[in-house]
């Protein structure tokens, strides 16, 4: 069993914003796949990024403005991304006193296609 702490004290910068790779505890090299903490602070964003990876997001906490390569969408807590390997996107938190809090689960084209 495997148990994280996942607090603040634990966030680290990664993309512009603070991030907490929970699974594999290990780091992003010993597993193709994996689940995270992001916390995008008010006015801020995600820097436009991309991965070979197939990627999910499930807002926890706040609301803000994604955008996945030319399409924006509105998203808050209780809704889930999906974005496809390859496609260029950042994550806009436009709120002025709230934080972003989103989980991020990433996995390999290899092991299975995104249905959208």
């Amino acid at each position: 069993m495997l148990i994280r702490d996942v607090s603040d004290q634990q966030l680290v910068p990664a993309y512009g914003i603070q991030f907490q790779q929970i699974y594999p505890h290990a780091g992003e090299d010993a597993a193709d796949w994996g689940v995270g903490r992001c916390v995008v602070e008010p006015s801020r964003q995600t820097e436009p990024h991309s991965h070979v990876e197939h990627e999910m997001f499930v807002i926890v906490e706040g609301a803000g403005v994604i955008t996945i390569d030319d399409e924006e969408q509105e998203v808050g807590r209780g809704q889930a991304v999906l974005i496809p390997a390859g496609a260029r996107h950042t994550f806009a938190n436009r709120s002025t006193h709230d934080r972003l809090v989103f989980l991020n689960v990433y996995w390999p084209p290899s092991l299975g296609p995104v249905d959208l």
